[in-house]
């Protein structure tokens, strides 16, 4: 999952609710609400503000007066009377986490012993308090008629705003896309109003991301243009995140105009770069200008192999075999893990001779002269192979990629079997790694 990065001052707040009773809260809670249903009352704003904060501390309750970010030491400190039922290791996203699980909440301490999610496990009650504190500031701002109440709706707003966010944060951290996506699409309405006006760019984009990452284009697409029209475009991530939108849907026109006006504005972004060296060569459109994009990708990131790789690749789409086989071994030269360079070589080299052999295979059968001059041609094409593949065998882990060309080096070599007992020696290497490997490589 993508990493999410929020600095949020706001959400070390340590929270008093936890000083009362649950019941305690929950009577408050009820007296708000009873005097809210009073006529003469109702047309007070002060009493939706009060009522506002009940919901509030309802809410964080379980909470206990603990905060995102406090030290276990903290939190142990705070939570002394409360029993830790369990505590244990959990790896999430990479991350290893120690969980103490108590009997309404779970605190998740990151490696360095800071509490970075709260996961409420038993609420007092399975009424949306954010979402009942949010329509009593509304009913506030409604009622408040000579705007007195402003500043202090607006400052509930964004306490309340906050929340949402720690909790969106907490979702996506545990891997609830879902879940943080809800929180913070819903935390916008509170900073994107007349009452607070403070649009919030950052969390319009994370809204942005994490639709995308559901697969619900047309909504991601809408926050991804709106970040845009705030001139929040994440040097160009922005752009290059809404092309590949409006690509899956088949607007290719949408998505290269996109491209090219982030270009024009982030002439060294590497993410534009490479999404409009993509898109023209699946368009196959223009391989001249994908070419200068390429070369002006390299300039801005020359240790880059994967653009010396792309660069092949075009070569290679144009018929230029020489230069598509240099730009893949410079693509190796410049990095040897990145192991599709040298790949390619041998590939290619494969490739051509799979060619000559189409063609042997339509030729006149009384066309010797041909028929050898193509031979010559195959048989030197796939001994080319041979010495590339070598190489990326040796470059890679990876067992599926490996069986892959340990396949094309057993037909290389027994082909030339009799002729040295070097290919002997290279058949039988991987025709007895293929055993060894095929079944690990369909796990």
């Amino acid at each position: 999952m993508k990493k999410l990065l929020l600095i949020l001052s706001a959400l070390a707040l340590v929270f008093s609710a936890g000083a009362q009773s649950k019941e305690a809260v929950l009577k408050n809670l009820e007296k708000a609400k009873a005097t809210s249903t009073n006529v003469k009352k109702a047309a007070n704003p002060s009493t939706w503000l009060k009522l506002s904060e009940a919901y509030m501390n309802a809410y964080r309750f379980p909470q206990s007066g603990i905060w995102v970010g406090a030290t276990s030491v903290e939190t142990k400190l705070i939570l002394k009377d409360q029993k830790v039922i369990s505590s244990e290791v959990k790896n999430i996203q990479g991350t290893d986490f120690t969980v103490d699980t108590y009997e309404d909440k779970a605190l998740y301490y990151n490696p360095m012993g800071v509490l970075e999610v709260i996961q409420i496990l038993k609420p007092i009650s399975d009424e949306d308090y954010l979402e009942s504190a949010y329509n009593s500031l509304m009913k506030a701002n409604e009622v408040d008629a000579k705007h007195s109440k402003k500043s202090d709706i607006a400052q509930e707003l964004t306490l309340l705003r906050d929340m949402y966010i720690n909790e969106a944060m907490g979702a996506y951290t545990l891997g609830d896309v879902k879940a943080a996506n809800r929180f913070f699409e819903s935390s916008l309405k509170l900073s994107d109003n007349p009452i607070v006006e403070k649009v919030d760019s950052m969390i319009t984009y994370y809204t942005a991301v994490t639709f995308n990452m559901l697969g619900d284009s047309d909504n991601a697409i809408k926050y991804f243009s709106k970040c845009k029209n705030l001139g929040f475009d994440q040097n160009g991530d922005v752009y290059s995140s809404l092309a590949e939108l409006y690509k899956v849907k088949g607007d290719m026109e949408m998505a290269k105009s996109l491209l090219n006006t982030g270009f024009q504005k982030y002439p060294t972004s590497q993410a534009i770069l490479v999404s409009l060296i993509n898109i023209y060569m699946e368009s196959k459109d223009d391989p001249n200008k994908v070419l200068e994009l390429i070369r002006a990708a390299q300039k801005n990131e020359p240790a880059n192999a994967s653009l010396y790789y792309a660069e092949g690749n075009v070569f290679k789409s144009l018929g230029d075999i020489e230069n598509a086989v240099k730009c893949y071994y410079k693509s190796y030269e410049i990095d040897s893990s990145y192991v599709f360079g040298i790949y390619s070589v041998g590939s290619t080299y494969y490739d051509m001779a799979i060619e000559y052999q189409n063609k042997i295979n339509e030729l006149d059968v009384n066309d010797v002269e041909t028929y050898d001059k193509y031979f010559a041609e195959f048989e030197k094409n796939l001994l080319l192979a041979a010495e590339p593949f070598e190489k990326a065998f040796s470059s890679t882990n990876d067992i599926e990629f490996k069986v892959a060309i340990a396949d094309g080096l057993k037909q290389i070599y027994f082909r030339f079997r009799d002729k040295d007992s070097k290919y002997q020696e290279g058949y039988d290497k991987y025709n007895q790694y293929l055993q060894e490997n095929n079944t690990k490589a369909e796990e």
